[in-house]
Formats: C-alpha cells, sequence, structure tokens
C-alpha cells in the first residue's frame, strides 16, 4: 500500500482546523475580524482558544501532533529503504521527530486553561517543539540530496530544504525583531501564520517525494528488510 498521501493529511488537518476554528471564533465576536495574514491581530492559538472553536482546534491538532510522530518514525525506515546506513543521523531524525510533537499535543490539550502550565508548555513549544522540528526538516533534506534515490526530481529536496531554512530563519528574525519593539505582538503573529503555514505545506512535498520513490508499506513489512 503506498502511503504517499500519508504526510499529506498533517496539511490538511491542521489547515482545517485553523481554517474553522477562526471561523468560529470570528462568527462568535471572540476575535477581531482582521486579515490575519497582514495585520497580524491575533495568534494561531488565539484563533481557537475558546469555546466553541477549542473543541475543534483540539480535535483536529491532536490527531495532526500523532500523526507527526508516526510521520518521522516513517521517515526514518523510509532513508534506511533509500540506502541510509549511518546511524547516528537515524537517531537524531527518530529524536527530534517523533519527541518534539508530545510537547504539541500537551498544549493543545491545555490550551484555553488558565494558569502557568498553559503558558510553560505555550513557551515549550515555540521553543523547542517547532525549532526541533525545523533542524529535522533540514537533516532530512540533506540527507535526500546525498542519497539522491531513484526517481526523485532533484529540485523536490532542494525546495524542502529551502522552506524549512526560511522558516527557521523566520522565527529567529523575530525574535530579534521583537526585542527592539515595545509591543511585538503583531510580529510574533505575523510569523506564526506565514511560518506555520509554509511549515505545514513543507509535508506536501515530503508526500511527493514519499510517492515519488515508491515508499510502500509492503516494503516494511519485507521479511527479508
Amino acid at each position: 500500500m503506498s502511503m504517499h498521501r500519508f504526510p499529506a493529511l498533517i496539511f490538511v488537518l491542521s489547515f482545517v482546523g485553523v481554517a474553522v476554528s477562526l471561523w468560529l471564533s470570528r462568527s462568535f465576536d471572540l476575535v477581531p475580524d482582521c486579515r490575519v495574514f497582514i495585520d497580524g491581530c491575533i495568534s494561531i492559538s488565539a484563533s481557537g482558544r475558546q469555546e466553541p472553536a477549542v473543541f475543534v482546534f483540539r480535535a483536529t491538532i491532536i490527531p495532526t501532533g500523532m500523526l507527526l510522530i508516526v510521520t518521522w518514525w516513517l521517515n526514518v525506515q523510509w532513508l534506511r529503504l533509500l540506502g541510509l546506513r549511518r546511524r547516528l543521523p537515524a537517531v537524531v531524525l527518530h529524536v527530534l521527530g517523533t519527541a518534539s510533537p508530545v510537547l504539541l499535543i500537551c498544549y493543545i490539550a491545555l490550551i484555553g486553561s488558565a494558569g502557568e502550565i498553559d503558558h510553560a508548555i505555550r513557551q515549550a513549544v515555540i521553543t523547542t517543539y517547532f525549532p526541533a522540528t525545523l533542524v529535522a526538516k533540514i537533516i532530512l533534506a540533506i540527507l535526500l540530496m546525498r542519497l539522491r534515490p531513484d526517481g526523485l526530481p532533484a529540485w523536490l529536496p532542494r525546495v524542502m530544504l529551502v522552506i524549512a531554512v526560511v522558516v527557521l530563519g523566520l522565527a529567529v528574525n523575530s525574535v530579534v525583531v521583537a526585542a527592539l519593539m515595545d509591543d511585538p505582538s503583531v510580529v510574533h503573529n505575523l510569523t506564526q501564520w506565514h511560518g506555520t503555514t509554509a511549515f505545514a505545506a513543507w509535508y506536501l512535498l515530503l508526500a511527493r517525494a514519499w510517492g515519488q520513490t515508491g515508499f510502500d508499506l509492503r516494503l516494511l513489512l519485507a521479511p527479508d528488510r
């Protein structure tokens, strides 16, 4: 069974979850009705922090976190099938890709609750989950460029690398710029909307890469693997 559509579910679930949550929050006048990608009036989490939007947010983003854990485990198996023999890159990818989404799941489960725990996990998501996953994406793209698997267009891992590096650069830049501003919320919010969109769209490219290389469940289950 071909699994190339599996990573695409990450983009679809996260896109639907945020879009529907934002629509509900606007419909119930829970957030300002503005152009979030231009005005940066609210953060992504703010769009799904209150009822009834929070139910949709949890119902879509928590499964997304679970999909991320499975997807990064599969990424390691995929690279081994493509010829990766070095143990260290596989271990690093496995740790970065499968451990960090646990923070995302915990945060979304607690979103909307008051207290220091919610704030602490939110900071952990920002400072750990996103950077760790972006580093994993960069490593994966570089490994693909070195392995040069049959059927994979040369441009695909390069674009995957560029997107991951740009999003990581956006995050670092927003921290620097915000430090110079009295109210950094707009910068942070804009970075979230643009960066997270590119962050999620990256998995569409991963789905394409899986499909181009013929990544198949039967290959993982083969007795002589």
